[in-house]
């Protein structure tokens, strides 16, 4: 699967005198590509790392939720992006 953030979540790249705080460039892109679609933070969070390519068991420990939790969040996505599948998300939000 191709990953669609150019580094981890998480990561901060190097600015100036120090480190950069805050969400990449990249991140905040497609942040404001999911922004119309009317997503929670944890549903926003846990699409960002569908797209970074994270498998289930990854996104369980990132995020510290339950397999069911996750499951409840990954219906929602799926419904409010109006696709059936994690590859169909990049298409309906302009990435592919």
């Amino acid at each position: 699967m191709t990953e669609y953030l150019p580094e981890p979540l998480g990561k901060k790249t190097g600015v100036r005198s120090g480190k950069r705080k805050g969400p990449s460039r990249a991140e905040m892109s497609i942040r404001l590509q999911l922004a119309p679609f009317s997503l929670t933070r944890k549903e926003t969070e846990i699409t960002l790392l569908l797209l970074e390519g994270l498998k289930r068991e990854e996104i369980l420990e990132n995020c510290e939720i339950t397999n069911n939790t996750l499951k409840t969040h990954i219906r929602q996505i799926y419904r409010k992006l109006n696709v059936t599948a994690r590859a169909d998300i990049p298409g309906k939000i302009g990435l592919a």
